[in-house]
């Protein structure tokens, strides 16, 4: 469907025909009815912790039963899910996707439940004589030892129970008033070539982007304006969602937070610390490629406001939504048909919500419908280099779900960390970059390296002081409630320890952590370092291509497929790599440091 701006919304249609359908209806009804039946199950059988089982045919087969189960209602749970998103994330006015989402909730709160209650189970259990009798166990190993694993850290039933009912009334519900108050919320002003005179937070974070410097400012000042009238509650929403996930963690025996962190990312702490030691070492880089932008716009020190400046020579390119499609697939025929494809594909079908708009989520994401085959793919694009990397960022995380679908990974065996999630999206991401590279003049790489660099920069600077943020403020919040002007001098302090002199000092953001909504999720605490993690191994991981390019296209695709059934060191060694040998990530950061010296190059070569 195209909008009024002539860019296309998403449809949603392929899974299903709409909010009273009677396919949708079937749908909610069907796993309402599967959870009952599986609960009622799992009563009669006593499952949940208790007393050590030994292992029988009849154990088996109720494991078998169980697996199939979790299976059947993820995929259920997550079409719908996906549905209802497609609504809620592209239009915060929409009350009745917002209500059937509040329903939603309270099913999923319930699958929560029995899922804990399954993995309670299967830490009393001997694993090794179920993976003798069985297929499925056989071929679902990883995940059935990854939850052994978690039982070690779950309360007990009725307290898991209750920690889920209470995070929709309680941190769930600071997360959603978040996103409201975000996406809903606009600002009256009057900007420099501005025709409108409303903004949203996208809109004006957008706007930071124009080549007008006192646009920008003017855009970022309202930024904080807006963000400041209301950060009260997001003050009270980060306070009670940090508190939480404190508590819980305790309960549930991590040492931290952050331990809990690397558990579900399936890393280890020493992979972690490997990864952030080489970053550490290459911020003199990127703060290098800070002051050769600062150098080029005329100024001693960037200010925040400046860091999405454009710098190129004449005016910055304007793409429109046909030529960025037409760049991206022609882009990844350079690496193979079947990638290619895919993108032409997910354009045709109509996956993708391109324009931003009054009451739209900023940012930008992919989900899987994986009961469809599909996925769905949201960008606020806005005309720049910078919207052709994001549109091919996303496409490979749809490239990632196809994978999944081709070879058939059952909904436990999908379950990717994010570490590894990233994996597919970098690649492509770098795929355009390269291709890019490759046929541009001097003058046209500037440009291009402008936008590869600040990327990189977001990746390792900013995400670092994102961590280092949350890092404080969990450590903080264990102790008592912080007050906003300590939220915002954590959240200076942080930038300070890694812009460092790249970025004035008076003119960084201190109410960033209002923005981003990663800091306000309940099911997962650092939502940061696995994106620098999946930059560098995707990074890494093309290096090995150029290397050894025969053959690669398969492997990678399998290593796509396989990333929830196996560590993130154990996929990496196929490929010849040790993620917790910090050598592999300088080699990976080696990549943008050379790129760090060729923008000094042009800059000063290019610069009035």
């Amino acid at each position: 469907m195209a909008s009024v701006q002539n860019l296309p919304y998403w449809q949603l249609e392929s899974i299903f025909s709409g909010l009273d359908s009677a396919d949708f209806q079937t749908a909610k009804t069907a796993l309402k009815t599967s959870l009952q039946d599986l609960e009622t199950l799992m009563n009669e059988r006593a499952i949940g912790s208790g007393a050590k089982l030994e292992p029988s045919a009849d154990l088996f087969e109720l494991l078998d039963t169980l697996v199939s189960s979790i299976n059947e209602l993820s995929e259920l749970s997550a079409d719908l899910r996906a549905y209802l998103t497609g609504f809620t994330s592209t239009d915060a006015f929409n009350d009745q996707a917002k209500a059937e989402t509040s329903q939603f909730l309270d099913v999923q709160t319930s699958y929560s439940t029995l899922v804990k209650r399954i993995t309670a189970f299967l830490g009393r259990l001997e694993l090794d004589p179920y993976f003798q009798a069985s297929e499925l166990a056989q071929s679902h190993r990883y995940a059935l030892e990854r939850a052994q694993l978690l039982a070690q850290h779950l309360m007990t039933d009725n307290e898991e129970a209750l920690a889920s009912q209470l995070d929709t009334t309680g941190g769930g519900a600071w997360a959603r008033l978040h996103n409201d108050l975000i996406s809903r919320n606009t600002i009256a002003a009057q900007l420099p070539e501005q025709s409108q005179s409303e903004f949203t937070v996208t809109e004006l974070k957008n706007l930071q982007g124009d080549a007008n410097p006192e646009l920008r400012k003017a855009a970022f000042e309202k930024e904080l304006e807006l963000l400041g009238n209301h950060e009260v509650a997001f003050a009270a929403a980060m306070n009670s969602i940090k508190g939480q996930m404190n508590v819980l963690s305790q309960k549930r025996g991590w040492n931290s937070v952050l331990a809990e962190a690397v558990f579900q990312n399936g890393i280890s702490e020493k992979a972690l610390e490997a990864m952030q030691a080489a970053c550490r070492d290459s911020f003199p880089y990127f703060r290098r490629y800070l002051k050769a932008k600062a150098s080029f716009l005329g100024k001693d020190t960037l200010a925040w406001y400046d860091l999405n400046a454009p710098v190129s020579i004449g005016k910055a390119k304007h793409y429109s939504y046909d030529e960025a499609k037409a760049f991206v697939i022609n882009s990844f025929k350079t690496y193979s048909d079947e990638l290619a494809d895919y993108a032409a594909k997910a354009f045709k079908e109509e996956w993708l919500d391109v324009p931003p708009r009054k009451g739209k989520r900023n940012g930008a994401f992919c989900m899987a419908v994986p009961g469809r085959k599909e996925s769905r793919i949201m960008l606020n694009y806005g005309h720049t280099l910078d919207d052709i990397f994001t549109l091919a960022h996303e496409l490979g995380h749809g490239y990632h779900n196809e994978q999944m679908y081709q070879f058939e990974r059952s909904s436990l065996n999908r379950s990717t960390p994010m570490t590894l999630a990233e994996t597919a999206s970098i690649f492509c991401e770098t795929i355009v970059v390269n291709q890019l590279l490759q046929s541009a003049a001097d003058k046209e790489k500037l440009a291009i390296l402008e936008q590869d660099l600040l990327g990189a920069t977001q990746l390792i600077l900013d995400i670092y002081s994102r961590f280092i943020f949350e890092k404080t403020v969990c450590e903080k919040r264990q102790e008592r409630e912080l007050s906003i002007s300590e939220f915002k001098g954590i959240m200076l302090d942080a930038q300070a320890q890694t812009y460092g002199d790249g970025l004035n000092a008076k003119e960084r953001h201190p109410l960033m952590w209002a923005q981003k909504g990663h800091y306000y999720i309940t099911s997962r605490s650092f939502y940061n370092f696995p994106y620098t993690f999946g930059y560098l191994f995707g990074l890494g991981l093309y290096a090995e291509y150029q290397k050894q390019p025969e053959g690669f296209q398969q492997r990678y695709n399998e290593l796509l497929a396989s990333t929830g059934m196996a560590d993130a060191r154990t996929l990496a060694q196929q490929f010849g790599i040790d993620i917790e040998d910090k050598a592999f990530w300088q080699a990976s950061l080696g990549i943008a440091e050379a790129r760090v010296e060729e923008y000094e190059r042009l800059v000063e070569q290019f610069k009035a």
